[in-house]
């Protein structure tokens, strides 16, 4: 087991714990042999020159809690086990995948997906996914035992994001908002968006998994495709934050109004990232809903004809509320079809500035946090779509957020910053001054990881002695550090 280690900031208030390993054997079955090109064994310190180097381009992920790891390393993934139940030790090798489809094709995208299970006993691996985005465009779904669940083509580009939108809960019953649904987004590298409808994937992943799918047709589910109206053949990054805000007295709440009317009554909004152009970001809004490109009919067929006990009730309830569902057929538009173009409805010009990532905040904070070019990091408020943050000095930086556990604290959610130049992971807290809340000296060579804060499936609502609930409720957001040298770590404020 590695030893464990501690960085603790001069004021006390945040801490980075090294708990975790990926030991040296792991590594050689993710990263390939350890001949070099002459056809030698390597020594041990080239050998561990070489690994490092090859953990610098892995993609990681990591499920809720940080309890399983996703790496993936060109075309190859493992899932891991971080420790059995605290999260802490070595990790333990789950499942080892490689599904190219062409000898170039690369894992371009990763996520860690925790699906819902009604009985909590059965939890565990069996209720984790790994979601792999590839460089042809393709979506893969494996299962915790690297089991190919599913595999769609919804974009001939390099997919470069996946990132699950869950809905706003209306906290005084509990239920999601109307007319909302849980969506997985995947970013591809030309701007195009795809977005799953994610009670229709939860439901044909619940069937794949119990294996009650029918081995002669895969799973179908909705997803809606969407172009951005950009004048630049790339992007760094772009994010969908769902339909504006339509309850008046939570806007008042908020002592602010949007700054376009546009974006106030839109259906849909996105922010994204260029890389060529002006514009160092802009947002994108629309009040059209997209046509479905997948018929649910046939996912309702099987839910009625294979799904049953507590499943069923909440595949009831999903068919009975969706009103995407129809009773007529829909038809699917081919691959490479366009999308539903999305008009810019404003867009922040400060040429050289680029953004370069976005990380979004738990939902009900309705923030991101945006990285770019001149080592600044802008914190938005999506509702106003206005910067309510500038943060200087963080050239070649990495962001992500943190919820504090601790009821007794004022602030509840932090941004946390990885400035890798200078290998110190900063935690600000919000308001007027944008205050650095603590600083803690950890060294170069680390990977900020954000974890989900709830599992596909959690905004469904199901039915418990007569009344109806939500599945799961939001856990706080945490993150963890992916060391170059294997060595994982949590950080905790």
């Amino acid at each position: 087991m590695s030893a464990r280690q501690q960085f603790v900031a001069k004021n006390g208030r945040a801490q980075v714990s090294v708990d975790g390993q990926i030991p040296v054997s792991l590594q050689q079955l993710l990263f390939g042999n350890d001949d070099s090109d002459d056809g030698k064994q390597l020594d041990a310190d080239r050998l561990a020159e070489r690994y490092q180097a090859c953990m610098k381009k892995a993609i990681c992920a990591m499920s809720i809690g940080g309890r399983y790891v996703a790496l993936a390393y060109e075309s190859r993934f493992m899932l891991l086990e971080w420790g059995q139940a605290d999260g802490r030790g070595d990790c333990q090798l789950v499942s080892l995948g490689n599904d190219a489809a062409m000898a170039d094709e690369a894992i371009t995208a990763l996520y860690c997906m925790d699906i819902y299970t009604p009985q909590p006993q059965r939890r565990g691996a069996g209720s984790v996914c790994v979601v792999a985005g590839y460089s042809s465009g393709y979506m893969r779904v494996f299962s915790a035992h690297g089991h190919l669940l599913t595999a769609h083509q919804f974009h001939p580009q390099p997919l470069i994001r996946i990132r699950l939108r869950m809905p706003l809960p209306d906290t005084s019953r509990q239920r999601m908002t109307a007319g909302e649904s849980e969506e997985m987004n995947l970013t591809f590298q030309d701007g195009t968006m795809a977005s799953v409808d994610g009670r229709s994937l939860y439901l044909a992943l619940r069937l794949c998994l119990s294996e009650a799918a029918d081995d002669s047709a895969g799973p179908m589910f909705q997803y809606k495709k969407w172009a951005f109206d950009l004048h630049t053949p790339r992007v760094s990054d772009a994010v969908s934050f769902g339909p504006a805000m339509r309850d008046p007295l939570a806007q008042l709440a908020k002592h602010e109004h949007t700054s376009s009317p546009h974006v106030a009554e839109a259906t849909a909004r996105f922010l994204v990232a260029p890389c060529h152009g002006d514009a160092a970001f802009g947002v994108f809004a629309t009040s059209e809903d997209a046509a479905a490109a997948v018929s649910a009919v046939a996912v309702a067929g099987k839910m009625a004809a294979r799904v049953t006990g507590a499943v069923l009730s909440m595949a009831k309830s999903y068919f009975r509320r969706s009103t995407a569902l129809s009773e007529s057929g829909q038809s699917t538009p081919s691959r490479t079809d366009a999308g539903t173009r999305v008009p810019c409805v404003m867009a922040v010009r400060d040429s050289p500035r680029k953004v370069l990532s976005i990380a979004l905040s738990p939902e009900s904070y309705a923030l991101a946090a945006l990285t770019d070019s001149l080592g600044r990091v802008m914190v938005v408020d999506l509702e106003s779509c206005e910067v309510v943050d500038m943060l200087k000095g963080l050239r070649g930086s990495q962001c992500a957020w943190m919820e504090s556990t601790e009821s007794d604290k004022e602030q509840c959610v932090f941004v946390v910053v990885y400035a890798a130049r200078r290998g110190v992971v900063e935690v600000y807290g919000l308001g007027a001054e944008g205050q650095l809340q603590a600083s803690v000296s950890v060294g170069q060579g680390w990977t900020l990881v954000q974890g989900p804060t709830q599992p596909l499936g959690g905004s469904l609502v199901v039915e418990t002695a007569g009344s109806e609930r939500r599945a799961t409720q939001p856990v706080p957001a945490t993150c963890v550090l992916l060391g170059d040298n294997g060595r994982i770590a949590r950080i905790s404020a």
